[in-house]
């Protein structure tokens, strides 16, 4: 199922996982994330991901694992829907109340009781406790509601309430409750986080480590800083042709960006991708350690993945 959708993956298990006892899942997704960001994929990168990388070497890395397309701009709300389903791009719900995949009205191609044979549906079947955490919006809606423990929201800000840190005391405080209740049934915890989609309002200490800032004013570059992300390699002030779709909101809005694709600014645009995307880093590393302290982390798989990746100044794009 993960392998047609997301653009990187890891698998992570501990140990052999004994005949007498489920495994626990922890499935990590996040928000917009180019491969290219980690070391692991890109030996250029400064970006320090720690437990990422724990996770790739003592796990399994996919370099082969692509998004298939989209029907819509928004290419999370397809993305999310194949990682839900199962299914491919052509074979998905809608958003309620928007038609743009063209078979979404065929019940052979997307059947309307598709949610029943989702992710959730399938683990709580299974006799899982299933918990979800992410941002609201662009998902499987009608899936997501079949997760036991759901506390979904958008956190894209630069303090632990608004950011990254939210998500991870969601599922810190899931852990602490099933250990209160000395819960035994195995889990599902669908670990989401809205970073590091923009706006890339990052912790001040990590911004600082990353030379970024973030940038609000419209009419002035950022300051260029020694510490910020080199450029990617295939970065380019303009992309070379009109594909089409040059005037969506990722190519013209984003806060901190908008239609400049000069150095200053795709450099500073990438620190605050790395500083969001190090504070994701410290979350996951929370939850390892709780699971190990628990005397879970032996029995969990622990997935990472992203809907899709992101441009930031390659080629002479900045989105999806």
């Amino acid at each position: 199922m993960i392998k047609v959708n997301p653009i990187l993956v890891f698998f992570f298990l501990l140990s052999s996982v004994g005949a007498q006892k489920k495994p626990n899942f922890l499935f990590v997704i996040v928000d917009d994330q180019s491969p290219l960001d980690l070391r692991i994929y890109n030996p250029r990168s400064t970006l320090d991901t720690p437990n990422i990388d724990r996770l790739a070497k003592e796990g399994m890395v996919f370099d082969r694992a692509f998004h298939m397309g989209a029907w819509v701009g928004g290419v999370c709300t397809p993305s999310r829907h194949m990682v839900m389903s199962g299914r491919t791009v052509w074979h998905i719900p809608d958003k309620p109340g928007r038609v743009m995949n063209p078979h979404v009205n065929d019940p052979k191609k997307v059947p309307p009781d598709l949610a029943n044979y989702s992710l959730p549906a399938v683990f709580n079947a299974a006799g899982y406790d299933t918990m979800r955490t992410c941002k609201n919006g662009n998902s499987y809606d009608a899936a997501n509601k079949l997760f036991s423990v759901r506390h979904d929201g958008t956190r894209r800000g630069g303090t632990d309430e608004t950011g990254s840190h939210w998500h991870g005391e969601q599922v810190m405080n899931y852990l602490v409750n099933r250990e209160k209740s000395k819960d035994a049934d195995p889990f599902l915890i669908y670990f989401g986080f809205s970073h590091p989609h923009d706006v890339r309002d990052g912790k001040p200490e990590l911004l600082k480590k990353y030379g970024a800032t973030n940038h609000t004013d419209q009419n002035r570059l950022p300051p260029a800083n020694p510490r910020q992300p080199g450029l990617p390699i295939n970065w380019l002030p303009l992309h070379p042709f009109d594909h089409g779709h040059t005037t969506v909101r990722d190519e013209v809005s984003v806060k901190g960006v908008w239609e400049n694709r000069d150095e200053r600014t795709i450099r500073n645009e990438m620190g605050r991708e790395y500083a969001c995307s190090e504070n994701i880093d410290i979350q996951i590393g929370r939850v390892l350690d709780k699971l190990e302290e628990m005397g879970e982390l032996e029995n969990t798989y622990v997935i990472y993945t992203a809907d899709h990746g992101m441009a930031i100044g390659r080629h002479g794009l900045q989105g999806k």
